[in-house]
C-alpha cells in the first residue's frame, strides 16, 4: 500500500469526479455484510487539460461484486458540466444562509401529499445553480487570494513594528481575520478534495 501511495503522489494522480452509487464493492454476506467504496478513476492533471468534462460512472456490475465502472470523456450532451459536489466549506460562508434561504423562501412551499418527495428532490435540484455561482465566486482563485491575504499581513505587520499605533494594530486585526478566514476555507476545500478526512 505504501508503494502505491508513493506512486500516486510521485504522478499526481487525482480522483475523477463521478456519478453512481455511495458503495462500490459488497461482500454480499447475510452476516457481517460489508459495504465500501473501493473502486476510483485516477487521472493526472494532463487528463484534466485534454478532457476537461470527463467523469466517471459506477453502475451495477451483475455477475462481478464490484461496481461495473466507466468514462465519460465529453459531458456536452447533459450540458457540458461536470458532476455536482457539494464543497463542505461553503456551509461556513456567510453568504450561505442567505442563498439557501433566499431559494427556498423564493419557490414553491412543500406540504405533506404523495408528491413530496418529488417536488423535494426538484427543489434541492434547482438549488444547485445558486450553489454553483456563490462557490465559483468564493473558491475561484481561492489559494491566490489567500497568498495574497498572507502578503497584506505581513506588510501590515511590518507596519505596526516600524510605527505602532492604533489604527496600525486595527488595520493588521483586519488583514489577519480575513487570511485566517481564507486560509481556514482553502485548507477544507484542498482537504475535501483530497478526500482526507
Amino acid at each position: 500500500m505504501r508503494d502505491f501511495q508513493d506512486v500516486v503522489r510521485h504522478c499526481s494522480l487525482t480522483d475523477l469526479g463521478h456519478h453512481g452509487p455511495l458503495y462500490t464493492w459488497c461482500n454480499k454476506r447475510d452476516e457481517g455484510l460489508i459495504c465500501k467504496k473501493l473502486d476510483h478513476v485516477l487521472i493526472n492533471e494532463h487528463w484534466g487539460d485534454c478532457f476537461p468534462h470527463s467523469y466517471s460512472v459506477f453502475e451495477a456490475g451483475g455477475c462481478s461484486d464490484h461496481a461495473r465502472g466507466r468514462i465519460v470523456l465529453e459531458a456536452v450532451a447533459t450540458g457540458g458540466r461536470r458532476p455536482f459536489k457539494f464543497v463542505n466549506a461553503m456551509a461556513k460562508l456567510p453568504q450561505f444562509h442567505e442563498v439557501i434561504s433566499n431559494h427556498w423562501h423564493g419557490t414553491v412551499p412543500l406540504f405533506p401529499s404523495t408528491s413530496v418527495m418529488h417536488r423535494l428532490s426538484k427543489k434541492l435540484k434547482d438549488l444547485k445553480s445558486s450553489l454553483r455561482s456563490l462557490g465559483k465566486e468564493k473558491f475561484g482563485d481561492l489559494s491566490k487570494r489567500t497568498c495574497e491575504a498572507h502578503e497584506t499581513l505581513c506588510q501590515k505587520q511590518i507596519a505596526t513594528l516600524a510605527s505602532p499605533t492604533p489604527q496600525a494594530v486595527e488595520e493588521e486585526t483586519n488583514a489577519y481575520s480575513l487570511w485566517s478566514h481564507l486560509a481556514e476555507l482553502e485548507e477544507d476545500y484542498l482537504k475535501q478534495k483530497a478526500k482526507l478526512h
